[in-house]
């Protein structure tokens, strides 16, 4: 009987559980950039408009507490323009799987929400694209090679976002500071480049 009770329990709970987690998609634009240090000296960036797509949960915690796990394809890149050098321009434009374990707090607005939220970013590629322009204007395009001595294929960072969500739909603003160089040449190359990228999406939860 004590066994048949516990799983009653866990069937209850599991139920629960699922009937409050919410599940969405979305999909937005960024504005990515990179803090990029050539030789110890912090060189001149600029920004690369991509795209960002991918769904997300959303499971109650505690009050306005709430585990917000995401998994995002993210087009984000940079461009540096070197003080010393043979290259006038560098633009790099990588792919990323993004998966954020976040946590997030939602304030209740009469039936919608003002939410805030944070976490790590674990990102994976092995697809980029780079544009090299030499001092004399030529231009070069070629495919970026990752590996343990290229590009690195994993980007460590934090984020933080802030939006507003309705039953169904929601729009969020969030920021991504890489903490790691994702160049794994940096000791022969002395490049040091960290992730930077804005982004604006639009969500729909279809429960």
């Amino acid at each position: 009987m004590k066994k048949i009770g516990i799983g009653v329990l866990a069937t209850l709970f599991i139920h629960l559980v699922q009937a409050q987690v919410k599940l969405a998609a979305k999909a937005g634009w960024t504005m990515s950039t990179a803090r990029a240090m050539y030789n110890g000296i912090k060189q001149p960036t600029d920004y690369v408009v991509g795209f960002s797509a991918g769904a997300m949960a959303k499971i109650p915690f505690d009050g306005v507490l709430h585990f917000s796990p995401s998994v995002t394809i993210n087009k984000r890149g940079f461009v540096v323009k070197p003080i010393n050098g043979p290259n006038a321009k560098e633009q790099y434009t990588i792919t990323y799987l993004d998966l954020v374990p976040s946590l997030s707090f939602d304030f209740p607005n009469k039936e919608n929400s003002f939410v805030i939220s944070f976490g790590p970013d674990f990102g994976f590629t092995n697809f980029g694209h780079s544009k090299i322009t030499d001092a004399g204007g030529m231009t070069s395009s070629q495919k970026m090679t990752f590996g343990f001595t290229n590009w690195g294929w994993f980007d460590l960072g934090l984020t933080a976002g802030a939006g507003y969500h309705m039953k169904k739909i929601f729009i969020e603003a969030g920021y991504l500071h890489g903490l790691a160089s994702i160049n794994n040449n940096e000791e022969n190359d002395q490049r040091n480049i960290r992730n930077r990228m804005f982004s604006v999406s639009i969500g729909y939860y279809f429960r």
